[in-house]
C-alpha cells in the first residue's frame, strides 16, 4: 500500500486529542510491572511487538459498535430463515460445506449457534466497517487486557486515565461469565465449572501455549481449566473426562475443517460428537455456529433477495457499516441495483476491491486489487473465480498518529480493531497496526504490532 493511497493522518474523537496533547501522548508508552513473569508472558503472546500507545474509544462510539456488531450477528443467525425456509443443510451447502461437514455440524440435537466472535474492522475516518466477523469459540485476542493493565504502569498514561475516568472491558470476565451460563443451563455445572480448553490433537503442540495462558487467565474468575486435546478424552460413567479430569463443558479450538479433514478424522469426529451428546457435554462455541461466520455469509447480507427481507433499520445498517461483498463467480451479478458481469466489472474496478477467501484466516490468500497490475489481478480473478472466494469493496483504514523516534516524534499507522462480541456485550478490542506504507493486510501474519483500547465511561 502506497502512501499515497492514504489519507492524512486523522484524530478519530476527542478523547484521543486530549491524549495527544497530554504527557503520555508525546511519547512512546510501554507495558510495566515489578512483575517479570507478568512482562514475559505478554511478551511472548503478543510476540514482543507493541504499538507505542493504545487507541480509545468515545462512549457514543463503543455503544454504537455493539449495536452494530448485535445487529449484524442478529442478520446472519437470520440466513437460514430468511433465504432457505429454515432449512440449515440448504444454507450449509450455499455457504460451501461439503455434505460431510453439514452432517457434522448439524449433528442432533441441532444447538442455537453461540453468541461469541471477533469482528475485524477498520476505521475509514468516518467510521467502523465490517470486514469480516470471526463467529467462534477458537480466537486469538484474549489476553489483550492483560496488556492494558500493564501500560497503566507507566504513570503518565495512568494519570492520564484517571483524569479521563477511562476503563476497558475484559473480554476473559465476559467469556468466564459466558461459560458460567453454558454449564448452569446445561445442568451440567454449578457455581465453579470445569471447562476443557480442547484443541484437535495434531495441532495442539502449536496452541498449546496460548490455550494454556487463557487457562491461567480464566482461572482468576473461578473457572477450573482443563488445556488438552481432543486425544485425551475419555468417556466415564455417563461423563465427559479430559486429561483424566470431569468437564462440565468444552470450549473448542478444533475446527469443522480439522474434524472432516479426511476419513479416519471424520470417525473419530463422530465418535468424540456422539460421546458429547451422550453426557450432556455443551460445546462453545457449537460447530454450526462456523457456517454464519463464513464470509459467503456476509455476502449473502448484500444479495437483493436478502436486502428484500430487511426492514428499514436493517437496511440501514448493512448499507452503513458493512463494505460491498459478493461471492466470486462466473456470469451476472446485481452490483448496487444493476445486473452487470461480474468478473468484467472485477477487472474495470480493480483499486477499488480485495479478493479474499471465504474461509481464509490472517489475511492469508487476499489481494488488494490497487497493490497489483492488470494482468496480476486478472489471473487472480480467474483462479478465485474457480475457487472459494468473496469479492469485497476495499476499506482504506484511515491513518492514525503514533508516537516515534523520528524528528518530528510521530508516524502514520493503521489498525485492525479486533472488536469482541460476548452474549450481546461488547467485551474490548485489541489492535493490529502496521506503518501506513506497509499496510495492504494487517495481521500478526504480516508481522503487525499488538495494541490495546482504552474507552470513556458508558452511561
Amino acid at each position: 500500500m502506497s502512501t499515497a493511497a492514504l489519507p492524512a493522518p486523522v484524530v478519530r474523537n476527542s478523547l484521543t486529542e486530549r491524549y495527544l496533547a497530554s504527557p503520555a501522548g508525546r511519547g512512546a508508552v510501554w507495558p510495566k510491572s515489578p512483575d517479570q513473569a507478568r512482562l514475559e508472558a505478554v511478551h511472548g503472546a503478543l510476540e514482543d511487538r507493541f504499538l507505542t500507545r493504545p487507541a480509545f474509544l468515545e462512549a457514543a462510539e463503543t455503544d454504537l459498535l455493539e449495536s452494530d456488531l448485535n445487529g449484524v450477528l442478529d442478520l446472519l443467525f437470520s440466513l437460514p430463515d430468511r433465504l432457505f425456509d429454515g432449512d440449515a443443510h440448504a444454507f450449509a451447502a450455499a455457504v460451501g460445506l461439503r455434505p460431510e461437514q453439514a452432517r457434522i455440524a448439524l449433528r442432533p440435537p441441532v444447538p442455537e449457534p453461540a453468541r461469541i466472535g471477533r469482528a475485524d474492522l477498520y476505521h475509514d475516518g468516518t467510521g467502523f466497517r465490517l470486514l469480516e466477523f470471526n463467529i467462534s469459540s477458537a480466537l486469538g485476542g484474549f489476553d489483550t487486557p492483560e496488556l492494558n493493565r500493564l501500560l497503566l504502569g507507566d504513570e503518565r498514561l495512568a494519570d492520564f486515565a484517571g483524569r479521563e475516568d477511562l476503563t476497558f472491558p475484559d473480554a476473559v470476565g465476559a467469556l468466564a461469565d459466558f461459560l458460567r451460563a453454558t454449564a448452569k443451563t446445561a445442568g451440567t455445572g454449578a457455581g465453579t465449572p470445569t471447562v476443557a480448553l480442547m484443541d484437535w490433537w495434531p495441532g495442539y503442540r502449536k496452541t498449546e501455549p496460548k490455550i494454556r495462558a487463557l487457562a491461567a487467565l480464566l482461572e482468576r474468575y473461578g473457572i477450573e481449566a482443563v488445556p488438552c486435546h481432543t486425544g485425551q478424552v475419555r468417556e466415564m460413567g455417563g461423563r465427559i473426562m479430559a486429561d483424566g479430569r470431569p468437564v462440565d463443558v468444552v470450549h473448542r479450538y478444533f475446527t469443522l475443517g480439522e474434524l472432516t479433514a479426511d476419513a479416519a478424522c471424520l470417525v473419530r469426529a463422530e465418535e468424540l460428537l456422539d460421546a458429547f451428546a451422550r453426557c450432556g457435554t455443551p460445546v462453545v462455541s457449537p460447530l454450526r455456529t462456523s457456517m454464519h461466520g463464513n464470509k459467503r455469509a456476509l455476502a449473502m447480507l448484500w444479495e437483493e433477495r436478502c436486502h428484500r427481507t430487511y426492514d428499514r433499520s436493517e437496511r440501514a445498517l448493512v448499507e452503513r457499516f458493512l463494505p460491498w461483498t459478493q461471492e466470486l463467480r462466473q456470469g451476472t451479478a446485481p452490483v448496487r441495483g444493476e445486473e452487470v458481469d461480474l468478473l468484467a466489472y472485477c477487472a474495470r474496478h480493480r483499486e477499488d476491491l480485495v479478493l479474499k477467501p471465504s474461509h481464509g484466516l490472517g489475511g492469508v490468500g487476499t489481494v488488494l486489487g490497487r497493490s497489483v497490475g492488470d494482468q496480476e489481478w486478472a489471473k487472480a480473478l480467474s483462479r478465485a473465480a474457480e475457487g472459494r472466494y468473496v469479492v469485497q469493496e476495499l476499506v482504506t483504514p484511515g491513518p492514525e498518529e503514533f508516537p516515534d523516534t523520528s524528528a518530528n516524534g510521530r508516524s502514520p499507522w493503521a489498525l485492525n480493531w479486533g472488536a469482541f462480541l460476548i452474549g450481546r456485550q461488547y467485551a474490548g478490542a485489541f489492535l493490529r497496526g502496521l506503518p501506513t506504507d506497509r499496510a495492504d493486510v494487517i495481521s500478526y501474519d504480516n508481522k503487525a504490532y499488538a495494541g490495546c483500547v482504552f474507552q470513556a465511561p458508558r452511561s
